[in-house]
């Protein structure tokens, strides 16, 4: 019996491996990973330092503060989907162009300005170049379906290389030049995203440009059961960054007894930890088909990590350990969603979906931002982290529910609706 099912097995995954990409397919991906991780790093490095500067901006208040920092998620949250729909209309590169120049223009704006009002808006420009959902459908459309899941982990990886590098650079820069300086270098990063667009990433053919029928079918991703259990499962995590930045810096800086300017120190072997801490979960994961465990387990290491820094708080060694345990969470949660969400439309629906996603990542980001801005001033900086506990709490309850998983992973999903 079990010789007879071993050959079956191997040609099984033979079948599954498939061809490896192409000279065109990797020359796709390697430009997208890299427009990906131009811009978010422009964003991500001034996530852990715009708190530090809150003394220095006039006008300045916790709630606003909390604005300053969630208001491109507000932003990226409104215009993904449109994004993504007009990208199927008017053309991916286009589309590309016009959200990054958009971006280039709020990181100068804010690299000239000196009071919060102007903060904002300059944030809220560089969420207004929202092409996350572009991205990802020009991934699609320049990738075969068998390599799809790895192109899409590729992006997904590029995203936490830029994390990483985010929140190790941006306390560099700040040290450096200030918060002047962190924003110039995402304009100098705009700038150079838009270069694979023309040099590196290959024509898309016409017929993938024009895929989404109507205004209707693309509306009709927000009731797609993959993409809302996936959408939802970001909003949360995406809500722990965002309230996360409003008081963890400050908190670091006040832990280690350091400088503001070098709260890189602490903040470099943290995200270096937390990244290989993640590996084996997410890697077990995709063995194991074993996800919506994996999602629980991420929600409870983030509010593990929280609780840990908010009743220890000002020591050392609790704060240090509470903040690997925290990233390690969101890390795990951060690969394993987007990896799912790859599997579960067809490739008309890819535009709007991706924006679907993108919306409710980027709102996630904002509602944690302000909320986090507001516990800051209701109940100080403990009272931020027991509210960060209770939303990774929240997300290990949505991932509870392993029928609503387990859709996400059936590859033939969308082809049934």
């Amino acid at each position: 019996m079990a010789s007879s099912e071993t050959p079956h097995r191997g040609k099984s995954r033979a079948a599954q491996k498939g061809p490896p990409m192409s000279p065109l397919e990797k020359r796709a991906v390697s430009g997208l990973s890299f427009i990906y991780v131009a811009r978010m790093l422009g964003l991500f490095m001034l996530m852990p330092v715009l708190a530090l500067d809150n003394d220095q901006l006039r006008y300045s208040t916790p709630l606003l503060l909390g604005l300053a920092i969630g208001i491109y998620g507000l932003a990226q949250a409104a215009l993904q989907f449109p994004f993504g729909v007009a990208s199927d209309r008017f053309g991916r590169k286009r589309v590309l162009v016009f959200g990054i120049l958009i971006f280039v223009l709020g990181s100068l704006l804010g690299a000239v300005t000196h009071n919060i009002w102007g903060i904002i808006l300059a944030r809220l420009l560089q969420g207004a170049g929202a092409v996350s959902s572009v991205l990802l459908a020009t991934a699609g459309d320049l990738t075969g379906e068998q390599h799809r899941t790895k192109a899409m982990a590729a992006i997904g990886g590029s995203i936490a290389i830029a994390y990483v590098l985010g929140m190790a650079l941006g306390p560099v820069f700040y040290g450096v030049w200030g918060l002047t300086g962190v924003f110039l270098v995402a304009a100098a990063l705009g700038v150079l995203a838009l270069f694979p667009l023309w040099k590196v990433i290959p024509p898309i053919p016409h017929n993938h440009q024009q895929r989404m029928g109507s205004w209707r079918d693309a509306l009709r991703m927000f009731k797609h059961p993959p993409v809302l259990t996936a959408s939802i499962g970001i909003f949360i995590l995406q809500m722990v960054l965002g309230a996360s930045f409003v008081v963890l810096s400050p908190e670091l800086v006040n832990a280690m007894h350091i400088p503001d300017a070098a709260v890189w120190e602490v903040y470099l072997p943290v995200m270096l930890l937390s990244v290989a801490g993640m590996l084996y979960p997410v890697i077990y994961a995709e063995r194991h088909k074993q996800h919506g465990q994996m999602l629980v387990f991420s929600g409870l290491a983030i509010a593990a990590g929280a609780l840990i820094m908010g009743l220890l708080a000002g020591r050392f060694w609790p704060v240090a350990i509470g903040a690997v345990i925290f990233f390690v969470g969101y890390n795990i949660a951060s690969a394993i969603l987007p990896s799912m969400m790859s599997r579960s439309t067809k490739p008309e629906q890819r535009g709007a979906a991706s924006g679907v996603y993108s919306l409710m990542q980027f709102l996630g980001i904002f509602v944690g931002g302000v909320v986090g801005g507001w516990g800051l001033g209701m109940a100080g900086e403990k009272g931020v982290f027991y509210i960060l506990a209770v939303v990774g709490l929240l997300l290990a309850l949505q991932s509870w529910n392993g029928k609503r998983v387990a859709l996400l992973l059936k590859p033939d999903y969308s082809q049934k609706l």
